[in-house]
């Protein structure tokens, strides 16, 4: 089931200051992240071609059809890791996101003590309901 969310459901246009920022930094990043529908505005900069993603799933099958086929997206994953890129699903799929790439970055003993400090129960990339609500999977 999908809901009209109204004009407020897409994106706007990114800015210019945002898309030269990013087309600026990421090639020499060691990470680039992405929440929600940020992996449409990489993919509209072709930084996500040759590369398996994921991003919001209402949009999903829109930002499918409007980016390039070069994208394999990944409709049933709350984040997907492709070399530096990471990209998630919806908002809290970001923070599930966040929380692995902590334990990438800084060890799995550190991730899992912020994930207590916070008392936040994390799921895995793989466990995505949206994809069977939105039927995408």
């Amino acid at each position: 089931m999908t809901e009209n969310l109204g004009d407020n459901s897409r994106p706007g246009e990114p800015s210019k200051a945002l898309t030269e920022f990013v087309e600026g930094q990421a090639p020499g990043a060691r990470y680039v992240l992405s929440v929600c529908t940020g992996s449409w505005i990489l993919a509209a900069l072709g930084l996500l071609d040759g590369r398996r993603a994921t991003t919001n799933k209402l949009l999903f099958n829109e930002i499918k059809r409007t980016t390039s086929p070069a994208i394999q997206w990944v409709a049933k994953a709350r984040w997907v890791v492709d070399g530096k890129f990471w990209t998630s699903s919806g908002v809290t799929a970001g923070q599930d996101m966040g929380l692995e790439f902590l334990k990438t970055v800084a060890g799995s003993e550190f991730g899992t003590a912020a994930k207590n400090v916070m008392e936040f129960r994390a799921t895995s990339a793989d466990d995505d309901e949206f994809a069977d609500i939105y039927n995408l999977s």
